[in-house]
């Protein structure tokens, strides 16, 4: 007895020199106790393990600190029992596998991290800051997060602000609330705006790391600047956009002259030839100045040329060749026909159209491939000339000596300028024409 009592004594000395009370506050290895408990050190809450299950856990009562271990397939419910006092706190520490993140009264706690809660007003109350409801409860890491859905987790706001985006705590990039994203600038009229900066390289495709070989566009003075293996974004572009609408292509930085300016080659490939309608499109040529520029003829009209080909006109027969021709317009017909034996035949008339009467269809030349010699006449009244050709002979595939003759007319169809073929042979031919404008309209 008297040794238990020794003891006891021993023990409430220890206790009388670690702890003082002083005022009614309690000091705990501090003889000068500031708060009704005030401790000099570490306070140690034992760690509780619970075992998630089917992506749930229940925490027990009467604990501070919890670790969730298991593994989980989805995010995890946290039940915890409402605390006897408010003021408790609760430590959960994410522990599990899985990568997700466990939720308790609308708050995340993020796979491998740990959140302080306190009990108040009736629930668990997150101690980081948190304010609401699950998406604006998760930090964003620099090292990168887990767990996430892009539906709920994202950086940005929430409110009709804008984004800013910073480096060397200067703004690079802005976002606004319509979603315009602005490069260079903090006010993008576009979805996307690469800012007021002129005389730059604006958007690279590729630029080597070397700065040597550069694609992508630039900006000069009322210039688009188009680059493609360019030494550096300041070399002479390929292509330039005016901001007139002219084009120059492979002219250097200068502006183009014209609404297509072409230093060099052009080429069309797999041009497309016009359909003749029967002969009555017209088409207009092409000259190049002495500056490269392309222009049309001069007066307008001229040099317009329409063309056709007939089919078999037979023996005798006549065919509509060319249609269409303008009123009061001067031509230069040429009439060609070749038959089975390569023996061709060409000639020109002058033809002149004109609705108060004046129209005339007159022979200028001719000639023929043929074995010998032979000579033509032409045979003609004010709108018909008839080609007749001598020294030809015949004998091809059934022709005779008449087998080349034919008769051009110019014919007023109701206002339908034409000119007609007619074959004077005695075998079918096939024969084509052009008519080239030589006066004005």
């Amino acid at each position: 007895m008297k040794k238990n009592l020794l003891l006891l004594s021993g023990v409430l000395l220890f206790i009388s020199t670690a702890m003082q009370a002083q005022a009614g506050n309690v000091g705990i290895n501090t003889t000068t106790p500031g708060t009704t408990l005030d401790v000099n050190g570490a306070i140690t809450n034992r760690e509780t393990a619970v075992a998630v299950a089917a992506n749930a856990a229940t925490i027990p009562a009467n604990v501070t600190q919890i670790q969730l271990t298991g593994s989980a397939t989805a995010t995890i419910a946290i039940t915890a029992p409402a605390a006897p006092n408010a003021g408790q706190r609760l430590v959960i520490y994410n522990n599990t596998g899985g990568g997700f993140g466990a939720t308790i009264n609308g708050f995340t706690i993020n796979n491998g991290q740990a959140m302080e809660f306190a009990y108040s007003n009736g629930n668990w109350r997150a101690m980081n800051n948190g304010t609401g409801a699950l998406p604006n409860t998760i930090p964003w890491n620099t090292l990168g997060n887990a767990g996430t859905d892009p539906a709920n987790n994202f950086v940005g706001t929430t409110d009709n602000q804008g984004l800013a985006l910073r480096t060397n705590n200067t703004e690079k990039v802005r976002v606004t609330p319509t979603g315009n994203v602005g490069i260079g600038t903090t006010a993008p009229n576009s979805k996307l705006d690469l800012g007021t900066d002129v005389s730059s390289a604006k958007l690279a495709v590729y630029n080597a790391a070397a700065g040597n070989d550069f694609y992508g566009f630039g900006l000069s003075g009322g210039l688009l600047h188009f680059h493609t293996a360019s030494a550096t974004p300041t070399t002479a572009p390929d292509m330039v956009l005016h901001s007139t609408g002219q084009l120059g292509i492979n002219i250097g930085a200068t502006n183009p002259t014209a609404n297509l300016d072409v230093n060099g080659t052009a080429r069309v490939r797999s041009m497309p030839q016009a359909p003749n309608g029967g002969g009555t499109a017209i088409f207009t040529p092409v000259y190049a100045d002495a500056n490269g520029n392309l222009v049309k003829a001069s007066p307008t009209g001229v040099g317009n040329i329409m063309a056709g080909t007939s089919s078999i006109i037979p023996a005798g027969g006549t065919q509509t060749i060319i249609s269409g021709i303008p009123d009061g317009s001067l031509h230069k017909l040429v009439v060609h026909m070749g038959n089975a034996c390569t023996f061709n035949v060409t000639a020109e008339f002058w033809v002149v159209v004109n609705s108060s009467g004046g129209s005339v269809m007159q022979g200028i030349s001719a000639c023929m491939s043929t074995i010998g010699t032979g000579g033509y006449t032409f045979t003609e009244t004010p709108t018909t000339t008839t080609v007749t050709w001598s020294g030809y002979g015949g004998g091809c595939a059934g022709d005779n000596s008449t087998g080349m003759n034919f008769r051009t007319a110019i014919v007023n169809v109701a206002g339908n300028f034409q000119i007609q073929i007619t074959n004077l042979g005695n075998t079918g031919n096939v024969y084509s024409a052009e008519l080239r404008r030589v006066g004005a309209y």
